[in-house]
This record gives structure tokens, C-alpha cells and sequence, in this order.
């Protein structure tokens, strides 16, 4: 009988052996996959918003003729320090490769936006030969976000990632993102919550006679009544006059906001081109502390074995291996 159990024995490490390395590897490939996810979602989309419309003089303090100007959209806030036109390649339709004179996050730099960088440069010609692609090509890094965003973020290298949701330019504004915000961020003077939105590109008043502080009458949010939009019409607007992509709306209920939407032809980008109607999630997240806690969260146990092999309940003072649907196996010993 001895003898068997050293077989047992000498055929069960090696298999927990195998356990331990599949172990590090299916966790090291899901950290992998959820950092290119996480990676690939930051970028949403570029804006093809000005076609030769551009002075590079004075805004890239360059001489040449008139510049393009597009738009690049992010879902986390960027680290200002980081970004430079090299970070950038934007490819036309004839597979042609183009890399920004100069870049920029104003005017849309507030705490709680820097979220859309201007490429300013030659992408293309907009009828013949458009810009179809963006890439990020350098080390171009996020931040965390500040204490009173409902989006989580963190310090991610995006340089890889790419996107070819690229509006053209005859096409008008959209949304691309919102959020809600309290504290320091918020410049609402009235009302209960504040949910900020942000436009793929700059965007004016279309109405003949509507000035920015009107535009809060055509936005809507809505609320979920056991899975019924419940519409609510903001009581006033801020974040205006300050020539960028962002608003905050102001709201008097407490019901929480979920979805926002703007009627169409009611503003319109730098190009005259007015908007279609538009709408977007609110953004929010739990916080994980890391890509680690991300992977924990989703595997789960199904089996416990004792050092044998053999089926186990979860019995004190003795170790016990713990198999989980993922591949990895935990040692344990709960002391009593």
C-alpha cells in the first residue's frame, strides 16, 4: 500500500506541475487580452472635420499653405505630457501614409476633458481620396481619471492601437461620449446631477438666433424605470463659450441619467455641416484595482482535491488544491 501511494504521489506533482504553468499561462494570455481590449476601446473614432481649411502659420507656427483638421477621439483622458504629432499616422483611401504637422489637446484641455486631440496636417483630399484610418503609433499614454468622473481609467500606453471609424467630411457631429460628474468638475450652478457630453468635433449653434446657452432645451436624458426610458429635458447648460467639443447638463431630477440624445439640426462643426440626431450611454464603472482583480472576477471554482487527487471537501489544517474553469489550480490550507 505504501508503495502505491508514492506512485500516486510521484504521477500527482507532475500533473500539478502542468496545473501551475497552464496556470500562469491562461492568466498571463487573459491579463494580455483584457489590456488590448481595454487598449483597443480607448480610441472611439477620428473626425475628418476641415479640408484645407487651416492656416499652418499660426497654428502650427509653420509656413505652408492650409492645413487639414481632424479630430481624434479618446474614451479615457490623455496625459498631455506624452502626446506629440509623431504619436500619429493617418492613412487615405490610396493606402497613402500622412503624419501630423502638430497636435493638440486645447481647447478641449479642462480637467475632466482631454479627450480629443486636433491632428492638424495634409490626411487626404475629401471627395477623391478621404482619410479612412488613424493609428497611434507612439507612446501616447492615458491617465487616471479625477475624483468626480464616473469613468474609470488608468495609465495605459495606447501605441498600437487603430481605428478606421472615420467620419467623413460632409458628414455633421455626433456624440462620442458622456459621463456624469460632481465635485470640483462640476460647473452646473443649479440642479441635482451633471452629466457631461462630448461631440466627435467643435460644434456652433445651427438655429439662426440660438446662442450656446440655449442649446440645452434640445438635449434629452432619460432615466430606467424597470427597463422603460424615462425622458427628462435638462434645466440649464455649462461648460459654453469656451470653443471646444464639451457640455455639462445641468439637471433637476434625482432619477440617475443613463442615456443622453440631441435632436438633430441643432448644431453644427467647423465644416457648416449640421448634425444628425445623436445619442449616447452614460459612462460608469466599478473600479478594479488591477488587471489581476479583472481576471479573479471571472473565473470560478469547480473542484477541490486533496493531495492524492482525490475529491474533497473544504476540510481545516490540511492542504488542499483548488481547480477553477479557467485552468488554474490554488494551494490552501485553512487553518483552524
Amino acid at each position: 500500500m505504501k508503495f502505491c501511494i508514492h506512485i500516486l504521489i510521484i504521477f500527482f506533482i507532475p500533473f500539478l506541475s502542468s496545473c501551475a504553468e497552464d496556470n500562469e499561462e491562461t492568466q498571463e494570455q487573459a491579463k494580455q487580452d483584457t489590456q488590448d481590449q481595454v487598449k483597443q476601446d480607448a480610441l472611439v473614432s477620428g473626425f475628418f472635420g476641415l479640408d484645407n481649411a487651416l492656416p499652418s502659420l499660426l497654428l502650427c507656427n509653420q509656413l505652408g499653405g492650409q492645413l487639414d483638421g481632424m479630430p481624434v477621439n479618446f474614451k479615457y483622458p490623455l496625459d498631455a505630457s506624452s502626446l506629440s504629432e509623431t504619436d500619429f499616422e493617418v492613412v487615405d483611401s490610396l493606402g497613402n501614409i500622412h503624419t501630423p504637422l502638430c497636435v493638440s489637446l486645447a481647447p478641449a484641455n479642462e480637467n475632466g476633458e482631454n479627450r480629443t486631440v486636433l491632428l492638424l496636417g495634409e490626411f487626404g483630399t475629401a471627395v477623391t481620396n478621404p482619410p479612412v484610418e488613424v493609428r497611434v503609433v507612439g507612446d501616447l499614454f492615458t491617465i487616471d481619471t479625477l475624483s468626480g468622473e464616473s469613468v474609470c481609467s488608468s495609465i495605459i500606453n495606447l501605441n498600437g492601437i487603430t481605428t478606421t471609424n472615420v467620419i467623413p467630411l460632409a458628414d455633421g457631429p455626433s456624440l462620442f461620449f458622456a459621463q456624469r460628474i460632481d465635485g470640483n468638475l462640476n460647473e452646473c450652478n443649479s440642479g441635482t446631477q451633471t452629466i457631461q457630453v462630448a461631440w466627435n468635433g467643435g460644434i456652433t449653434p445651427y438655429i439662426s438666433g440660438d446662442t450656446e446657452s440655449d442649446l440645452f432645451q434640445y438635449y434629452v436624458g432619460y432615466s430606467d424605470s424597470s427597463g422603460v426610458l424615462i425622458p427628462h429635458v435638462p434645466i440649464s447648460i455649462a461648460d459654453i463659450n469656451d470653443n471646444d467639443n464639451f457640455h455639462q447638463l445641468c439637471f433637476s431630477t434625482s432619477d440617475e441619467i443613463v442615456k443622453i440624445s440631441m435632436m438633430a439640426n441643432t448644431v453644427e462643426d467647423p465644416n457648416h455641416d449640421p448634425n444628425l440626431y445623436s445619442e449616447i450611454d452614460v459612462s460608469s464603472c466599478t473600479p478594479l484595482t488591477s488587471i489581476d482583480d479583472f481576471v479573479e472576477e471571472k473565473k470560478r471554482l469547480i473542484n477541490v482535491v486533496d493531495f492524492l487527487g482525490r475529491q474533497s471537501k473544504e476540510l481545516k489544517n490540511q492542504p488542499l488544491f483548488y481547480i477553477y474553469d479557467d485552468g488554474t489550480v490554488e494551494k490552501k490550507i485553512i487553518l483552524e
